[in-house]
């Protein structure tokens, strides 16, 4: 028997692949574009310009152990809200620094927010009302990495008509729709 090919009908759904989305876009930016900002823009040397990127990788990749628990004793949605206010106060900050060493903490804080946010949200995508755990996250995940595919190009693009800072500036508030809408994170 032929299955036809259909996407899902439930909207939710695709809010939720657009929070994951826009978390990606967020930290393809400063995987791809922070070590460049802090040497281009605030004067740091290559050395330093790279501890951006490690400071973000690697509070991020510290917090992901410890993301079960806090997810486990402070639900799903208080702990997207959280870690998206920690995020987006990390990049705010990033991209307002006049310092490499500011921005390398900001950029920390924000690896510290986002390290949590994208679990959950595939989480929430798996386990959608109304269709396969597989079709929910396919949605999702397919949505949050077009983000990480899609936006570096763009946000160098952007940069070299203006400048990293603004563009930081702007990741912060498009981590502050997530926090707006973390309450389509209940079903994670």
């Amino acid at each position: 028997e032929h299955h036809k090919f259909a996407l899902p009908a439930n909207p939710l759904v695709y809010l939720v692949g657009l929070m994951a989305l826009l978390t990606m876009i967020s930290e393809g930016a400063v995987l791809d574009w922070a070590a460049l900002y802090l040497q281009q823009e605030l004067g740091a040397d290559l050395a330093i310009a790279g501890l951006a990127y490690a400071a973000f990788s690697g509070v991020m990749a510290i917090m992901r152990f410890f993301g079960d628990g806090v997810r486990n004793r402070f639900g799903a949605v208080a702990t997207l809200r959280g870690s998206a206010v920690v995020a987006a106060a990390g990049m705010l900050i990033a991209g307002l620094s006049p310092s490499p060493w500011l921005a390398i903490a900001a950029f920390a804080l924000c690896g510290f927010g986002i390290a949590n946010m994208v679990p959950i949200i595939f989480s929430a995508g798996g386990n959608q009302e109304g269709m396969s755990s597989g079709t929910g996250m396919s949605v999702v995940t397919t949505m949050g990495y077009s983000g990480i595919l899609v936006a570096p190009s763009a946000i160098g693009f952007v940069a070299e008509h203006s400048s990293f800072g603004p563009i930081f500036v702007a990741m912060s508030g498009l981590l502050i729709v997530v926090l707006l809408r973390a309450g389509l994170a209940q079903r994670a």
